[in-house]
């Protein structure tokens, strides 16, 4: 009798998915039909690779990952199908327009875009899944952080666990030349030490302005030289605008220190940031470190002193990387890195035990990240859980440890602290949450004026923040006046219509 019960689920739920069509799962809630069966089952795997080059010893990993699955996750093989960055969005998203049967892929904002997948039911819902087959992936993700996942009331993807708030900071091309400036001028602090020493009389432009200076001066380097500042990044996490998860790109930020709250709730003014004074602000600050020599677009990327566009956090290029701002949360960044099951699967819940093994597995998630010990990685002797020594380039996915799973199991890299992942988690337990968080914008009624915007802002946000216009002034009420031709008002409008009745269900 259990088998013929078996077989009777089994039938309805492959009629069900005919019914759908070749695009798989069609919506609604998720119900216990879709348990793990038990049965062999192969996951195929769309792996973000964040390398320029695609690995070549992929096979040999693909074949230890298979032989841990074995003990870890009985009658399961996964094929890894990695995409380097550059090409990600376009073949993953060529998959799920042609119906190509696939389990997990990676999703951001801007990367294989979230929101746009979820609206052309590329994606599974996940609430349920979660809660049934990944118990410490569901206890690690807070209900604020579930909420900015959420769209029409359900979430489609899996938060992976990392650093959440971001924090400005500059990079700087020589560690033995800022910490010969930080001993010279600060006493010896470390790079993740700046912060403590700005102040209002210190921002971080005269902070970068200084060293550039001092570079110069003392025949250090190439004579302090700079690319660019990058606006989007600096009106983000050094000035706080969150951009309401649509990216810097589009007009429509809310500064998070302006947010009021008022009778019971929040209130928040949404502005075009090119329109903003801080954003000129920056821009002056771009002309007069071109005007004195400092800033070059034109040098090779190994020319340059200083890259003031990173965000910060502990461990990260250790010794070169500083902080120049607080830590804050912003919308993007809490959707910046998700996995999600494609309507295709046949077995979402095998899919979603997997995930949980990502997060919680270290010899399973390390080998995806790292390849294989004594062939692409070593490890050292007196700390079984770092690197000593990476080797060759035949695999190597040590930027991505973001994106599987959680961050918190992976080795940790030459000269990053042993605390590193204290540090990181303490950062997101004590940074202040913006009530922001949980809100997701739907571009629906704007999509067409938003990519007009985004059109305009292509043209002339690099070429301002590289200093590249004779008459920075002239060049920016062009670059206004076109915003508003493109439909930024509206954009603008709708963004604030839209957070206003998130607020008001939020009192």
């Amino acid at each position: 009798m259990k088998k013929i019960g078996k077989m009777l689920i089994m039938l309805i739920l492959s009629l069900s998915f005919l019914l759908t069509g070749c695009g798989g799962y069609k919506g609604g809630d998720l119900e216990e039909e879709y348990y793990d069966d038990g049965e062999p089952y192969n996951i195929v795997y769309y792996m973000y690779y964040n390398s320029a080059n695609p690995p070549q010893d992929m096979e040999a990993v693909n074949a230890r990952v298979n032989e841990l699955l074995k003990s870890k996750l009985p009658n399961t093989t996964v094929d890894i199908i990695p995409y380097i960055a550059a090409e990600y969005t376009t073949k993953v998203t060529a998959a799920i327009v042609a119906g190509t049967k696939f389990d997990i892929c990676f999703t951001s904002p801007e990367i294989n875009p979230y929101l746009t997948n979820v609206q052309r039911e590329a994606f599974l819902p996940v609430e349920w899944l979660i809660e049934e087959y990944a118990p410490v992936t569901a206890a690690s993700i807070s209900e604020e952080m579930m909420e900015q996942t959420r769209y029409e009331g359900k979430s489609y993807a899996v938060l992976n666990e990392q650093i959440y708030p971001r924090t400005y900071s500059v990079r700087f091309r020589s560690a033995a030349t800022i910490q010969k400036y930080l001993e010279d001028h600060y006493n010896g602090i470390t790079t993740d030490e700046i912060y403590t020493v700005l102040n209002e009389d210190l921002t971080a432009f005269d902070f970068i302005e200084n060293y550039l200076v001092w570079m110069k001066e003392n025949n250090y380097g190439n004579g302090g030289t700079i690319h660019q500042i990058d606006t989007a990044s600096t009106l983000q996490n050094y000035y706080g605008y969150d951009d309401l998860g649509t990216g810097m790109g589009t007009p429509g930020t809310v500064k998070i220190s302006d947010i009021a709250y008022e009778n019971g709730q929040y209130k928040a003014t949404v502005v075009n940031q090119f329109e903003t004074a801080d954003y000129e602000e920056m821009l002056e600050f771009v002309y007069k470190l071109k005007g004195e020599g400092y800033l070059n677009p034109n040098l090779g990327e190994s020319n340059y002193d200083i890259v003031a566009e990173n965000n910060w956090k502990p461990g990260y290029l250790t010794g070169e990387a500083a902080r120049l701002g607080s830590p804050m949360y912003f919308t993007t960044y809490i959707m910046g890195t998700m996995n999600a099951i494609s309507s295709t699967s046949e077995n979402p819940a095998r899919v979603m035990k997997f995930i949980e093994l990502l997060r919680t597995d270290s010899e399973l998630h390390n080998t995806i990240q790292y390849g294989l010990e004594g062939e692409h990685y070593i490890l050292d002797d007196s700390n079984p859980n770092r690197i000593s020594e990476f080797l060759g380039t035949g695999y190597n996915n040590s930027q991505f440890g973001w994106g599987l799973g959680s961050e918190f199991i992976s080795y940790l890299q030459p000269g990053q602290p042993d605390d590193l992942w204290d540090q990181v988690k303490a950062i997101n337990d004590e940074t202040e949450v913006s009530p922001l968080i949980g809100f997701l914008f739907d571009p629906t009624p704007v999509d067409q004026k938003m990519a007009d915007c985004r059109a305009v802002t292509s043209e002339f946000m690099t070429a301002l923040q590289q200093g590249q216009y004779d008459d920075m002034q002239t060049a920016l009420a062009n670059f206004r006046q076109r915003l508003k031709d493109a439909g930024c008002d509206e954009v603008i409008a709708e963004k604030q219509r839209q957070l206003d009745e998130f607020f008001a269900s939020k009192s």
